[in-house]
């Protein structure tokens, strides 16, 4: 049986089922070219960003990034992960991304670049989660939490992000998805580097010769 490409639903109608503050949830019925139709449910989101904030890292080490972690209420317990959060009306993601880093964080850097955008959830959710990149980043300000927030910082060598994985300390799927931005991103400039330079950065580190070279 030959494949056919999906044909493209239409929306028709919609109509605001919850406005749950931070998202909404909306009926829309869509109808297919063949004459079917149905309603389907959406999450309706801002976008959303994190942010890989590195500090250090030179020719005689690597970088760290800046973890936080905090308590999520979907699951019930705490999860490491980037700092980020929800783009306000008018924020491009890097703009998202300095702003919820120094706010969550006290974090402040230089060279900012956006690495990647997708969908979080492409069946269900409308929005678009960004990964931005921020090098040179220091301790410049006191943060400044939302009332619901409690922090806890630390930061981590780059190459320790897999075994934060591996071992569930970091579980949630944007942030897994950032790490192999991050990675990639990493690879690349490494590979700019003079090749002194880069072997001696690479025989201190068995998880950067593996993902690296």
């Amino acid at each position: 049986m030959k494949q056919k490409h999906p044909k493209i639903w239409k929306c028709t109608k919609e109509s605001t089922v919850a406005d749950c503050k931070v998202f909404k949830v909306v009926k829309k019925h869509f109808e297919h070219p063949d004459g079917k139709s149905g309603d389907f449910y959406i999450n309706m989101s801002s976008d959303w960003v994190q942010v890989a904030a590195l500090v250090g890292g030179n020719s005689q080490s690597e970088p760290e990034v800046v973890l936080v972690n905090q308590f999520r209420f979907g699951v019930e317990k705490t999860s490491w992960e980037f700092p980020g959060g929800v783009a306000e009306k008018g924020e491009s993601p890097i703009e998202t991304a300095k702003r919820e880093l120094l706010e969550e964080t006290g974090y402040a850097g230089t060279r900012a670049k956006l690495l990647a955008s997708y969908s979080p959830n492409p069946a269900i959710q409308n929005n678009r989660a960004h990964f931005v990149v921020i090098e040179n980043c220091l301790k410049k300000s006191p943060v400044n939490w939302d009332a619901n927030e409690e922090i806890e910082i630390k930061t981590v060598p780059v190459s320790k992000l897999d075994s934060l994985v591996s071992s569930g300390k970091i579980y949630h799927s944007i942030a897994i998805n950032s790490i192999y931005f991050l990675q990639k991103y990493l690879a690349k400039k490494l590979k700019k580097t003079p090749a002194k330079t880069r072997a001696k950065l690479l025989n201190k580190t068995e998880t950067l010769r593996y993902y690296f070279q």
